[in-house]
C-alpha cells in the first residue's frame, strides 16, 4: 500500500504505527506538499456501519480543535473501503517510550509536560470535548520539547488494558481512568484531570500507582484503594508538588481541580514556593536517590512497594481522614495549603463499589426556573440540587436560575448533584433583557431599572401573542438612567403556521429531525454529486428558510453523494438475540425492495448467547426487511433505501 494515493493527493509512504482498530501511515499531501499522518481503520472494521460512522463523526468533532499542544486533524474521508484520518505529522517520541526508557523524571520537566497537557485538555474542555483516555500512549513529545495530545475519541484501541462498557463503548485505559469511569458513572472534564493526574504520577515516579493481574482488579483499586503519595515510592518529591497530583487524584470529582487551566495555574507555583523556603527542599528526583529503593524488575523492590502501602494506609485510617504530615518548614506548609486549596475537612463520601447498575436520567433546563421550581423538578427526577454562585445578569430576574452544572440534556445517573447559579438581577445601571418577556414583564422590568418606556410596536414572530421579540438598545449594554427603552412584541401566528427552517449544509438526519420537532415531513428525496457539499449533506430544500409553511406540509429535498455517483443506500438491522428459542438457532434475513425479494443471510447457524449482531443490506425505493430464527418471524420492518429509515 506503500505507493497509494488516496482522495487523489495523499501518497502513502510507510507504516509509522498499528493500534488494535487502525494503522497509520507517514504520507504526503500533494496539493499543500507536506507530510501528513494518515490513520485507516482497518478492513475488518468497515462492515460495522455503526463503528465507521462513530470514527466519521468524533474525528470531526477532533478536527475543530486547534491548539499547539493538541495534534491537528486536517481531513476525514473515505476512498471505497478506506476510512481514513489525515493529521499533523509529530516527529518525536511518545510519552510512554520515553518514561520506560529515561523515568523517573526531573521534577521540572514533569511539571513543563504536564502543563502543557493541561492546556491542550483546557481548549477540548472549553469547546464540549472530553478526552476519556488521557494516557502516556496518547501524547506525543517533539523533538523541540513541545507536548501534543491526540487520539480525542477517534479509535480507542481495545486490548487487555482497556475497560468496556455493555455498551460496547470504550471507558479509558485502565490504569489512569477514573474512579467514575470505573463504576460507570457521569465522566466530565475532571475526569480528564484525574488521568491527567495519574500521567504525572508516572512521569515523577516511574510506575503508575495501581496494577494489578487483569483490568477489573486494577479498575477496583482506582475505585477503593488509596494512592500510595509519590514521596513514599521515590525521594525527592516537592511537598507542594505532591499535594498537586494528590488533589487531581481525588476520588470525589468535586475535590479536584475545577478545571485543567487551575491545575496548571497550581503548578506555576511549585518553583514560587521552592524560591520562598529554599532549594534544599526540593531535591530532585533520580534512580540512585530513592530511600528505600522502589522499582518494577526485583522482589525487593515488590517489598519495598507493600511497606509503602502499609505506611500509606496507616495515614489514611480513621473516619477516611488523611493524617496529614506537617513539613518541618512549617511555612512551607502554610503556603503549599493556600496555594493548592488542599481541603483538611473530615468529609466521608461512601463510595459504592463494583459495577453496580443505577438508572440514568437526562438533567432539565432549569434555566429561569427559581430555586423551589427547580428542586421540586429534580427531586421528581430522583437528582439533588446545590446553588452556587450569585450572579448579575440581565436576561433572567433575581432569584431565577441562570446556569447550572451538569448542562441541561446531558445524562447522569440519579442522585447526582445539580449545582445552579443564582441571578441577582441587572447590574445597575444595565439595560433588561426583555426579549421572551411579556408586554407586562417588560414594562415592570423597564421601570425597576430606572428607565423609561420608549415605542412599543408589533411584528410578525412564531412567539406567542405579546411577548417581546426584540428590544432598543439591546439587553446588557449600559445606559444612562431614564434612558428610554423601545421593544417590539409578537404579533402571533395564524393557527398551524410554522416557519420553514435552513436546511442547507444539515445532514439528512438531522434535517429531518428539524423538521418532524415543526410538525413536517420530508417528502421526496433526490441525489446528486456534489464538489460544495459532503456526502449525505442536504444541498436543496423546496421552501426557502423562514419561509411560511402550515403544518403536516411535506418538504422535497436534494442531497448530495459526495464526489462519488448516487446509489443504494447501506442499511444496518440490529438483531437481536434474546427472543431466540433455543441455544443454537438458525438465522434468516430477508428483504423485498422494488426489484423483488432475496435473502440477505439464508438459515445460518447462530448462538444465542452472542447476544446479537449488525446486519447490512442494500435495496431500491420502499420494502421491508423479515428477521426469521428456526421457523418463527421475529421481527418485520418497513425500509426506506432512500433515506436509510427503518420503522
Amino acid at each position: 500500500m506503500g505507493s497509494r494515493v488516496l482522495a487523489g493527493r495523499y501518497e502513502l509512504l510507510e507504516q509509522i504505527g498499528e493500534g488494535g482498530m487502525a494503522v497509520v501511515y507517514k504520507a504526503r499531501c500533494r496539493v499543500l506538499n507536506r507530510y501528513v499522518a494518515i490513520k485507516i481503520l482497518k478492513p475488518e472494521f468497515t462492515k460495522d456501519l455503526k463503528l465507521v460512522e462513530k470514527f466519521k463523526k468524533e474525528s470531526q468533532a477532533a478536527a475543530s480543535l486547534v491548539h499547539p499542544n493538541i495534534v491537528g486533524v486536517y481531513d476525514v474521508g473515505k476512498e471505497g473501503n478506506i476510512n481514513y484520518i489525515v493529521m499533523e505529522l509529530v516527529e518525536g517520541k511518545i510519552l510512554s517510550d520515553m518514561i520506560k526508557e529515561n523515568g523517573p523524571f526531573d521534577y521540572k520537566k514533569a511539571i513543563d509536560i504536564t502543563q502543557q497537557i493541561a492546556r491542550g485538555l483546557s481548549c477540548a474542555h472549553k469547546n464540549h470535548i472530553i478526552h476519556k483516555d488521557v494516557k502516556p500512549h496518547n501524547i506525543l513529545l517533539t523533538t523541540d520539547g513541545v507536548a501534543k495530545i491526540t487520539d480525542f475519541g477517534i479509535a480507542k484501541f481495545v486490548d487487555n488494558a482497556t475497560i468496556v462498557g455493555n455498551t460496547d463503548t470504550v471507558m479509558g485505559s485502565v490504569h489512569y481512568f477514573s474512579p467514575e469511569q470505573a463504576r460507570g458513572g457521569y465522566v466530565d472534564e475532571k475526569s480528564d484531570i484525574y488521568s491527567l493526574g495519574i500521567v504525572l504520577y508516572e512521569m515523577i515516579t516511574g510506575t503508575v500507582p495501581f496494577d494489578g493481574e487483569n483490568p477489573v482488579t486494577v479498575a477496583l483499586m482506582h475505585i477503593n484503594d488509596e494512592i500510595i503519595p509519590p514521596s513514599k515510592v521515590v525521594n525527592g518529591v516537592p511537598p507542594v508538588l505532591e499535594q498537586i497530583i494528590m488533589k487531581a487524584t481525588n476520588k470525589i470529582q468535586v475535590n479536584r481541580f475545577k478545571s485543567a487551566d487551575e491545575m496548571a495555574d497550581a503548578l506555576k507555583n511549585v518553583d514560587l514556593i521552592s524560591s520562598i523556603v529554599g532549594e534544599a527542599t526540593y531535591l530532585k528526583v533520580g534512580k540512585t536517590e530513592r530511600e528505600p529503593e522502589v522499582g518494577r524488575d526485583s522482589a525487593a523492590d515488590g517489598e519495598g512497594i507493600n511497606k509503602a502501602k502499609k505506611e500509606s494506609a496507616t495515614d489514611m485510617k480513621k473516619n477516611g481522614k488523611k493524617k496529614v504530615r506537617l513539613n518541618k518548614v512549617k511555612i512551607a506548609a502554610i503556603i503549599i495549603a493556600l496555594v493548592c486549596a488542599i481541603p483538611v475537612s473530615g468529609l466521608i463520601y461512601a463510595l459504592v463499589s463494583g459495577f453496580v447498575s443505577v438508572k440514568e436520567v437526562e438533567v432539565p433546563d432549569l434555566s429561569g426556573q427559581t430555586v423551589e421550581e427547580a428542586t421540586k423538578a429534580l427531586e421528581d427526577l430522583g437528582l439533588k440540587i446545590e446553588t452556587g454562585d450569585q450572579v448579575y445578569d440581565s436576561t433572567y430576574g433575581e432569584g431565577e436560575i441562570v446556569s447550572q452544572s451538569p448542562e441541561a440534556d446531558s445524562k447522569v445517573k440519579e442522585g447526582k448533584t445539580i449545582t445552579v447559579n443564582i441571578s441577582k438581577g441587572a447590574k445597575e445601571g444595565t439595560i433588561p433583557n426583555l426579549v421572551g418577556k411579556s408586554y407586562e414583564d417588560a414594562v415592570f422590568l423597564i421601570e425597576k431599572y430606572g428607565f423609561k418606556v420608549g415605542s412599543v410596536t408589533t411584528g410578525k414572530s412564531e412567539m406567542p401573542k405579546d411577548v417581546v421579540i426584540s428590544q432598543s438598545p439591546e439587553g446588557g449594554e449600559e445606559a444612562s438612567p431614564r434612558e428610554k427603552i423601545n421593544f417590539v412584541v409578537s404579533e402571533g401566528r395564524a393557527e398551524g403556521e410554522v416557519t420553514m427552517p435552513s436546511l442547507i449544509g444539515k445532514d439528512i438526519d438531522t434535517a429531518t429531525s428539524d423538521l418532524q420537532k415543526l410538525g413536517l415531513a420530508v417528502g421526496d428525496i433526490g441525489y446528486d454529486m456534489s464538489q460544495a457539499y459532503n456526502k449525505n449533506q442536504v444541498m436543496w430544500q423546496q421552501y426557502g428558510a423562514d419561509e411560511t409553511v402550515m403544518k403536516g406540509t411535506k418538504v422535497n429535498l436534494k442531497v448530495s453523494t459526495g464526489t462519488e455517483p448516487a446509489g443504494p443506500k447501506s442499511i444496518a438491522l440490529d438483531v437481536d438475540f434474546s427472543e431466540a428459542k433455543n441455544l443454537v438457532f438458525f438465522l434468516t434475513v430477508t428483504v423485498s425492495d422494488e426489484t423483488g425479494t432475496f435473502n440477505v443471510i439464508s438459515r445460518e447457524q447462530r448462538l444465542k448467547d452472542d447476544l446479537g449482531e449488525v446486519v447490512s443490506f442494500t435495496g431500491t425505493g420502499q420494502g421491508t426487511v423479515t428477521v426469521i430464527f428456526d421457523n418463527d418471524v421475529v421481527m418485520k420492518k418497513s425500509v426506506n433505501f432512500n433515506t436509510g429509515e427503518i420503522n
